[in-house]
């Protein structure tokens, strides 16, 4: 009823958010340590990894809670939080937030088409600076749409954003998040299963390439982990199938006492399910382990040539397959020029698949005034390739 709505609506847990770097660089120092890690270790004997999906506050115009704007500044900050804390079982993946039509900082939107400029700009800059090509995905406000799901089509071959719940979990309790809005996986399955969405609709299973998997909330107040849901885990594995059983939290809350619920409710199924093994697992690795345990993964690892060649007299950015496969219908172009502008667009189609060209003239942009190209692309095993040319090196 409405007392139940208005407790979790104003649960501490979830209103007392960490408002500054400070706050999450100590939290992120106590629960990156070894001693939290190791409270609970895997089959393997290892602890708890995380996979930090990092997005860009960026285009905001109203920014009330304060957060950090800019390009780069979150995926910095963890970048360096690995180092610091020698955490190489961590990854760094991706994450976007739509933007609002009023450009509220604090404010949830859908829409990657009233977007555009800014995911571009965001993944543009971050293959150019930082050598970074998003190939895991988390669902930003946990939404997918038509234009989302179409966009990471072409992108992005691991997709854990999959919030389907049981009917009993669902967040009809939750007025604002109720009835699919923000986080809509009602058809979506809520077996632990991984699927290839339908073209026309990302909640059912179709023939495109990515792969979305199951991911639910952690102490949160709506679609959250329960003990059952982990049961239920654990017994499919039971039964001969391998599981990615998904959990997400957010780096504005106490993620430790997030964290030790979980594995409470870990070791109680792990106790009943004596047979199962659990491993924690970064992201790219576990989809691995799961749909291509049979494939020669490194063999069939992507990789492209890049030259600038004379075309009729026109330098051309000539993009060559050498082995395995783009995952999409063409790698991502990422451009920076001496006056530091970035941009991305269109390769054209020399040899479907096999080979690209993009041509540098007046319709384009001169090659004079590049300082910078890069082409990434990942492939359907979770390999990626960045490879650059640089000016004055390389053109």
């Amino acid at each position: 009823g409405l007392e139940d709505e208005v407790a979790l609506f104003v649960d501490p847990h979830t209103t007392d958010f960490k408002s500054s770097w400070p706050e999450i660089d100590e939290m992120l120092d106590r629960i990156m340590s070894d001693s939290f890690r190791n409270k609970l270790l895997d089959h393997k004997g290892k602890g708890w990894v995380y996979n930090w999906h990092c997005m860009d506050h960026i285009g905001y115009e109203n920014n009330p809670r304060k957060r950090d704007i800019g390009y780069l500044n979150i995926l910095d900050f963890y970048r360096n939080k690995i180092i610091q804390t020698h955490s190489i079982q961590d990854a760094l993946h991706w994450h976007f937030h739509p933007i609002n039509f009023f450009k509220d900082a604090h404010i949830c939107a859908t829409s990657y088409n009233n977007s555009m400029f800014y995911l571009q700009q965001s993944i543009t800059r971050r293959i150019v600076e930082r050598n970074f090509f998003p190939v895991v995905n988390r669902a930003g406000f946990h939404s997918e749409r038509p234009d989302s799901h179409l966009f990471l089509e072409q992108w992005i071959p691991f997709d854990p954003s999959n919030l389907s719940a049981d009917p009993i979990n669902e967040p009809k309790h939750q007025r604002d998040l109720s009835n699919g809005r923000f986080g809509d996986w009602r058809w979506a399955p809520s077996d632990w299963s991984i699927y290839h969405p339908h073209h026309d609709n990302y909640q059912i299973q179709g023939n495109c390439r990515r792969v979305i998997a199951r991911v639910l909330n952690m102490k949160s107040r709506h679609r959250s982990i329960t003990i059952d849901e982990v049961k239920k885990a654990f017994k499919n594995a039971q039964s001969g199938e391998d599981v990615y059983l998904g959990i997400t939290n957010h780096d504005f809350r106490e993620m430790s006492i997030e964290i030790d619920e979980f594995r409470g409710m870990l070791r109680q199924a792990s106790l009943l399910y004596s047979n199962v093994d659990f491993f924690f697992s970064e992201s790219v690795n576990a989809f691995q382990k799961i749909l291509f345990k049979d494939v020669d993964l490194e063999n069939n690892a992507i990789e492209f040539d890049l030259s600038i060649d004379q075309i009729q007299g026109v330098p051309t950015l000539v993009v060559k397959l050498t082995n395995g496969s783009f995952f999409g219908p063409q790698p991502w172009l990422a451009l920076k020029t001496k006056s530091r502008k970035y941009y991305t667009d269109n390769f054209d189609v020399v040899i479907p698949d096999q080979e690209y060209s993009y041509t540098f003239d007046s319709q384009t942009i001169k090659l004079g005034e590049i300082d910078q190209i890069a082409v990434a692309s990942n492939d359907k095993y979770g390999y990626q390739k960045v490879l650059r040319l640089l000016s004055g090196k390389d053109f």
